[in-house]
């Protein structure tokens, strides 16, 4: 049962072109905000037009504003920056086609204190939600920190699929089995594109249940790149269009737009949140895409092919980055 007070403090806000079509996925996103104190707005989009918003910037549970501003202004950035985020996921979704591994489903962007989410649902449809999260106490941000509420977030996109009897894409990998990966490690033989100092570590991290390429960037420049791509339990993600080839070739590329698009975003969310987006997660029908930003001009990119690891791939990720900044000098 919800707290009564709670309850009351939410504020809902709709478009001009109110619809029937939105009571249901009003409810569902108004459930999410109640059901997860650390969430405290909610948008819908269709298009990157707002839809409807709910949130709870005027309860003590949200995070304080700035001093000149007050609830009304705030929602009103909220509701921009949502628009603005829910563009480049529509954007991002068409950029990453060529990987061959479907549209984005899932733009999760993390700083030292916020959790911000975009998920696609039907068509041109986002819903996304901003959160407040423990601070970030290491020096590379984790994403348990931030778990809860991607599970949230996740079911939330799939039981808004479920409405139109669309079946769910797994965000996240949160509805996989959980298990051990290390299982079923067997042997591994890594290829190496490029050899430096951290790569005995990203070696050690690549798993047929996990990470499957893992590269580490400083100063602009790739220091080490490795994977396991030609592995037999990944040769269904393969075919004429996509060769092994092909997707080192295209995660190379990616990587180095990365950086940018990590600026772009933090950019994008400046202002609603504090802080630079230290870890991004574009996840795919297909697997899931990272960003770890590990020291201002050093980032850790990592790719998963296998969307019922994205979560497990994820922890990985922070694993690594978090070996790599205490190996350094």
């Amino acid at each position: 049962m919800s707290d009564p007070q709670l309850i009351d403090a939410v504020v809902e806000d709709s478009a001009e072109q109110d619809v029937p079509g939105f009571r249901k996925k009003r409810d569902l996103c108004r459930q999410l905000l109640l059901d997860d104190p650390a969430v405290y707005h909610i948008a819908h989009y269709t298009g990157g037009v707002l839809d409807f918003s709910l949130d709870l910037l005027a309860h003590d549970s949200a995070p304080a504003g700035r001093p000149d501003t007050d609830p009304t202004q705030r929602r009103e950035a909220y509701r921009r920056v949502g628009a603005q985020l829910a563009y480049r996921a529509a954007e991002l979704s068409r950029r990453v086609w060529h990987l061959q591994c479907g549209g984005l489903v899932r733009l999760a962007a993390q700083t030292r204190v916020d959790y911000v989410f975009c998920n696609t649902t039907v068509g041109g449809e986002h819903v996304v939600g901003f959160a407040r999260t423990a601070p970030a106490t290491g020096s590379v941000v984790d994403p348990a920190a931030a778990s809860q509420i991607d599970q949230g977030a996740a079911k939330l996109a799939t039981d808004l699929r479920g409405l139109v009897r669309q079946p769910s894409q797994n965000p996240g990998g949160w509805q996989t089995e959980t298990y051990d990966p290390s299982s079923s490690d067997g042997d591994i033989t890594p290829y190496l594109t490029e050899v430096g100092d951290s790569e005995p570590i990203l070696t050690r991290a690549l798993r047929p249940a996990g990470l499957h390429y893992l590269s580490h960037h400083r100063l602009g420049e790739q220091v080490s790149a490795v994977d396991i791509l030609v592995h037999p339990d990944l040769e269904q993600f393969f075919n004429r269009g996509a060769t092994v080839v092909d997707r080192r070739t295209g995660y190379q590329r990616l990587s180095r737009d990365l950086s940018l698009l990590a600026l772009q975003v933090s950019r994008d969310l400046r202002r609603a949140i504090t802080g630079e987006v230290e870890r991004l997660v574009l996840d795919l029908e297909i697997g899931a895409v990272y960003y770890y930003l590990l020291a201002p001009d050093e980032y850790l990119f990592g790719v998963c092919l296998d969307q019922d690891w994205v979560s497990h791939a994820d922890e990985a990720m922070w694993k690594v980055g978090g070996q790599l900044s205490r190996a350094r000098p």
